[in-house]
């Protein structure tokens, strides 16, 4: 490619310069992007999307209420009719952030097939991979005659802060739930979109020079501005296989096994995607545990920091090397409707047989949806451990990449004491997401095509927090000085953690900590009580009885139920997981730890968390004695005061 021009070395007050840097765009005026939809095309798109995903998204108002939705496809329409239609590029905009609201993964909009096509061979394409670290763009790989440096600072590209950047593409880039922190991945690369969000939604919101105007910064603070020629989406993806990390797109290529230690294996696996160029998993998997069985390996070091999910089997046949004890992975798959009348000649999936589902393999439910009956599909399957499944302690690595099939995983193997997580929060939905087959919708006004999931997944696990995916037992993130050190903080955690036997936590730390014998004297199951709570659309507080059981603990985990007489649906299982390093009790930080006279032990944990669909502080506070357990539960929302949200008080 041609070589980069530094225009300067001064500091960014360049910037303003930069921004009225006049360029020539790559797509004329005669693009696909840019043609004009009429009002009544646009209000006829919108009418079938909004029609077919309230007819057959399973999640549709899973966290959005019917209201929101209807107001987000409204507003498209009410746009069109300000200004007399619409031009396609805008349009697929439109929709995109529309569908965003039904916080799925698994939902987006595709680029309709011309412009998908008049991409392909265009330079639209920053040369350079980067990732976001600590809310700083660093680059990991670039094409040498851009004189990038592995661990430069992105500061702006062409007159825009980077964090006005990301600001702008994250709002298009769709999640499950509540796990906001999943979009940082997809803001540099993604596999579903034509590069990561700032390429593929950024250059249909502004104008994308063929030479494109860099602000970077070094590792010790020096500033330049770097003029480089942007390159095409081929060229872009091949930058890829230069950059170290960086995760494989089939499980073909995915898998990578080493020892460590005579005692530790380490097992990475990028991707459980093996529709592309399949392969048999089961015998990928079993050589490798074989050898963890025969050198007698204790510890087994699992790395799925890059795996967003993919093929059921894939993801089963590991399971299969990691389970105790025989179990499906997913207790169940619902679909909204089986009728897909006036919608079927819009719609093209993979597997013919949605289209016309037999209403023989479902069972009707009071709620309008129906389940699949068990034996049809291999989800449910009820999996039985293999003879080389390994049985020792078990890290694995997670990151906010991990989402859909690969959160599935984590949810069931977390379940087991001998895990440990160590890494970032997760994407996806440890209470199960809605995937499975897709179908295609196909707009015919505009063209633009859009996924809707068929199947809700309800994940064999005892306890979620809902919208959430996983949170780590140990948090170990990249830093800045982390990446341009070349370090790997979560590994490196996980390796000191191997060497060590197991110990009684509260032996090393002696401040703020915890372990699951502090719990033991609650269990039994005499216990009662009241739930008291506050109702937040009337501002009022309630009270009703309740009863608790509570096993005796096992590992780091006890297990409880709570049942409601009288409300006997609202019956719920959970648990208290603590920490390897007892500082956290299910992935709060262990704030503070006192004896009270009255209220016995009394552990208070605080963190992030989500209460009435709004970010909020968590703090919970546990008071344990004999004969007297609370769990209440306090919320603060942004620039607000603490206020009680709910609490459990029981006496035995």
């Amino acid at each position: 490619m041609q070589s980069a021009t530094v225009v300067s070395k001064q500091t960014l007050s360049i910037l303003g310069a930069a921004a009225a840097f006049c360029a020539t765009p790559v797509f004329a005026q005669s693009a696909p992007q840019d043609r004009w939809l009429s009002v009544d095309a646009v209000q006829s798109d919108i009418a079938l999307a909004q029609e077919a995903y309230e007819r057959v998204h399973p999640g549709y108002t899973r966290y959005a209420s019917e209201a929101e939705m209807d107001a987000a496809w409204a507003g498209v329409v009410a746009r069109a009719q300000t200004d007399g239609g619409m031009r396609l590029a805008d349009f697929y905009l439109a929709v995109e952030r529309v569908l965003t609201h039904i916080r799925c993964d698994h939902t987006k909009a595709e680029l309709p097939r011309a412009m998908r096509e008049a991409r392909l061979g265009q330079p639209l394409y920053l040369p350079f991979r980067w990732q976001l670290v600590e809310g700083h763009g660093l680059i990991r790989t670039a094409d040498p005659a851009t004189g990038l440096r592995q661990g430069d600072e992105i500061v702006a590209i062409d007159g825009r802060s980077l964090e006005d950047v990301v600001a702008a593409v994250s709002s298009y880039i769709p999640v499950d739930g509540y796990t906001e922190w999943s979009r940082n991945a997809g803001v540099s690369e993604s596999l579903e979109f034509m590069g990561g969000a700032v390429d593929h939604f950024g250059m249909l919101l502004w104008e994308a020079p063929e030479i494109a105007r860099i602000a970077v910064r070094d590792a010790e603070g020096g500033e330049r501005l770097i003029e480089v020629p942007r390159i095409a989406f081929d060229a872009w993806t091949q930058l890829s296989s230069q950059t170290e990390g960086a995760g494989a797109a089939n499980f073909a290529d995915a898998v990578h096994f080493e020892t460590l230690t005579d005692d530790v294996g380490y097992l990475k696996v990028d991707t459980f995607v093996n529709y592309r160029n399949p392969v048999d998993p089961n015998a990928v998997f079993e050589p490798i545990f074989n050898a963890l069985a025969e050198q007698g390996s204790s510890t087994l070091i699992l790395d799925l920091r890059q795996n967003g999910g993919g093929s059921t089997d894939a993801a089963q046949a590991l399971a299969r090397h990691l389970l105790e004890e025989t179990q499906a992975l997913k207790l169940s798959m619902s679909v909204a409707t089986l009728d897909l009348s006036g919608l079927r000649e819009h719609l093209t999936t993979w597997d013919a047989r949605a289209l016309n589902p037999d209403p023989r393999g479902f069972i009707a439910q009071d709620d309008g949806t129906f389940t699949l009956r068990d034996g049809i599909a291999d989800d449910t399957a009820v999996l039985e451990p293999a003879d080389a499944a390994f049985q020792g302690r078990l890290i694995i690595l997670t990151s906010n990449s991990n989402s859909s099939g690969s959160t599935n995983l984590l949810a069931v193997l977390s379940q087991q004491d001998r895990t440990i997580l160590i890494g970032e929060p997760t994407g996806g939905s440890a209470e199960g997401p809605t995937a499975g087959i897709q179908f295609t919708l196909t707009l015919p006004q505009s063209g633009v095509r859009t996924r809707i999931p068929v199947f809700q997944f309800r994940n064999n696990v005892q306890s979620f927090e809902i919208g959430m995916g996983l949170s780590p037992d140990i948090a170990a993130s990249m830093t800045v000085a982390d990446f341009r050190a070349g370090r790997d903080p979560a590994l490196d955690m996980a390796l000191a953690l191997a060497q060590e036997d197991d110990v009684d936590p509260a032996a090393q730390f002696e401040n703020g900590v915890a372990t699951v014998d502090d719990f033991a004297i609650v269990a039994g199951d005499d216990w009662s009580g009241t739930l008291e709570y506050l109702n937040y659309n009337s501002d009022t507080r309630s009270s009703i009885p309740v009863r608790l059981v509570a096993r005796e603990p096992q590992g780091r985990t006890m297990r409880y139920g709570i049942a409601y007489p009288g409300e006997e649906d609202k019956n719920a299982n959970d648990r208290l997981r603590v920490s390897r390093d007892g500082t956290q009790i299910n992935g709060y930080a262990i704030v503070q730890r006192f004896t009270d006279p009255e209220r016995g032990t009394v552990l208070v944990t605080q963190g992030a968390g989500r209460d009435d669909n709004r970010p909020a502080d968590i703090r919970l506070t546990y008071e344990i004695a004999a004969d007297r357990f609370v769990i209440s539960k306090d919320v603060r929302f942004a620039d607000g005061e603490w206020i009680n949200r709910n609490s459990y008080r029981l006496q035995r």
